[in-house]
């Protein structure tokens, strides 16, 4: 098993998530030379999600969406709206 310190764990974060993810090998991340964390797989190395577990991942953030509650002032305002306001708020901020 892999070991990296606090401070590459921290600059090489995604290429150590990717690294895992490919490997199914975890990475234990130290602290002073003591191991303070782990870096593992949810998955078994090359096993993709199906076609289904996208759709039902995607439905359940849909509805995680539609049940948060509306800011007040943002009711009935389409998401081009939202974007082009907070552009305008950049420009002139």
């Amino acid at each position: 098993m892999r070991e990296v310190g606090v401070l590459e764990a921290k600059t090489s974060f995604s290429s150590l998530i990717a690294e895992v993810e490919r490997t199914g090998e975890a990475v234990t991340v130290t602290r002073h030379g003591r191991a303070a964390v782990r870096i593992v797989s949810i998955r078994p190395p090359g096993q993709d999600v199906s076609g289904e577990e996208r759709r039902e991942l995607a439905e359940d953030i849909i509805a995680w969406r539609d049940a948060q509650p509306v800011p007040d002032g943002f009711e009935g305002m389409s998401w081009e709206e939202a974007k082009r306001l907070t552009r305008d708020e950049d420009d002139h901020g």
